[in-house]
């Protein structure tokens, strides 16, 4: 039986537990990626221009939902780490469904909710027009997104991160097939783009479904205990999952709020910057979701150790997988700032939205460096469950983000809105770092081995 609390802790295992996360985290933007590819190399700017606005808008859903990945995981470590098996079970059978719900609610309340959000993020007609299309089909698709999110969780809870990069390689092989022949055979555009991504979703669903049931067979299989009414209302369950994930919620609606900020920041600033805006965003994706591949891997392992009660073990997570954070922050960094100007070339041919995105490229490229102690710091409040803090540290970050924004822009002008977004990672980590001497007082965990 493979867990993350049954692992030993070494830098290899620790890496051997994160590739696959590396993996999937990098393989989810590619949906994304692909949709720029195509659209960049068959279509106008204005469309490409209309799902960088859409992705913005469709993030809000994606992103401000997140916390079923982090409660799951962090919740399953726990009980993974307690050796309760039938809680293990009991969180993914409450977090698949939580996530096709909230999934369907938004789709069927859609033309208001998209109203209301072109009040906010602005654009000219023909852009907020393309985003519109390339939203609404990919809302097909979300139940599916928001259940899976879940999952994945769950995988990366119990140690199965490599079950969570199958789903990614389904969801990407179908997507990847499915948007080339949309737009160049079927000349669907925007919303075959859209169809295509919803469609793979739903196919990545199904395969990670499988997949947990082959995880749950391999742990000696379904727990009477974790399917009975009795332990799936379990009032205190049920309430530390509520304020858990309201907390998380609202932590991952400020960090929702920063980024749209900076992409309503740069829709203002026409569409040429957009574009390039656009462009260098799927790189900062990349990043952010490799390196939360330590992130996570901390989720579970200092989730596990709180669960068994080992203050050892929760200390040497935390060093080993903040080791690799920084080497690969570092690495990335580099990778950006050299290879960038290719991918740049790869995504467009328009040379105006080309010479933007390089112009604010070194900017991208300082993102791993000032991001990475903010994710290792989330991987670490997930898996202990320490949501509060997390919240309260979202809620200072992000208004010391908008207040550095507001006085930098007018001064440097489209500089100061990237600087101020990278002291937006920064302030990420400084508001966590304050809260974190008191996580392990308030374990209280013993010293066993």
């Amino acid at each position: 039986m493979s867990s993350a609390g049954g692992i030993a802790l070494t830098r290899r295992n620790v890496f051997t537990q994160s590739w696959p996360i590396m993996l999937a985290n990098a393989a989810a933007p590619i949906v994304g990626l692909v949709d720029t590819f195509v659209i960049g190399r068959y279509s106008s700017t204005t469309a490409l221009a209309g799902i960088g606005l859409g992705a913005v808008i469709y993030g809000i859903a994606y992103w401000g939902f997140g916390f079923l990945r982090m409660s799951t995981a962090g919740l399953a470590a726990q009980s993974d780490g307690a050796r309760d098996e039938g809680g293990v079970q009991a969180h993914l059978i409450r977090a698949v469904p939580l996530g096709l719900t909230i999934g369907l609610l938004i789709f069927l309340t859609q033309l208001p909710l998209l109203a209301g959000a072109f009040q906010i993020f602005t654009g000219t007609p023909e852009v907020e027009s393309s985003a519109a299309i390339y939203i609404g089909a990919r809302l097909w698709g979300l139940p599916a997104t928001l259940a899976s999110i879940a999952l994945m969780g769950w995988f990366v809870g119990i140690g199965r991160s490599g079950l969570a990069l199958k789903m990614q390689i389904v969801l990407n092989v179908v997507n990847i097939l499915l948007s080339p022949l949309f737009v160049i055979h079927f000349g669907w555009g925007l919303w075959g783009v859209g169809i295509a991504s919803a469609i793979a979703e739903w196919c990545g669903l199904a395969a990670g479904l499988w997949l947990a049931y082959t995880a749950i067979k391999a742990r000696g299989g379904f727990k009477p205990e974790a399917l009975s009414k009795k332990a799936l209302l379990n009032p205190e369950a049920l309430k530390k999952l509520g304020i858990t994930n309201s907390n998380i919620f609202i932590r991952t609606m400020c960090l929702t709020i920063g980024f749209s900020f900076f992409g309503n920041a740069a829709a203002a600033q026409g569409v040429i910057f957009l574009a390039g805006y656009h462009i260098l965003m799927q790189f900062i994706t990349m990043v952010a979701l490799v390196l939360d591949a330590f992130a996570h891997t901390a989720e579970a392992v200092t989730g596990a150790a709180y669960g068994a009660k080992n203050r050892k073990r929760f200390d040497k997570a935390i060093r080993l997988t903040t080791e690799f954070s920084v080497i690969f922050a570092f690495l990335i960094a580099a990778t950006i700032y050299f290879g960038g100007p290719h991918f740049i070339a790869l995504l467009t041919k328009d040379p105006a939205v080309i010479e933007s995105a390089l112009r604010y490229l070194p900017y991208c490229a300082l993102a791993p460096i000032a991001g990475f102690t903010a994710w290792q710091l989330d991987g670490i409040f997930i898996g202990t469950t320490n949501t509060v803090q997390m919240r309260n540290a979202a809620i200072a970050a992000v208004a010391i983000y908008i207040a550095a924004h507001y006085v930098l822009t007018p001064r440097l002008g489209k500089d100061g809105i990237w600087i101020a977004f990278l002291m937006y990672y920064i302030a990420r980590a400084v508001t966590l770092a304050f809260y974190f001497p008191n996580i392990r007082k308030k374990m209280d965990l013993s010293d066993g081995h």
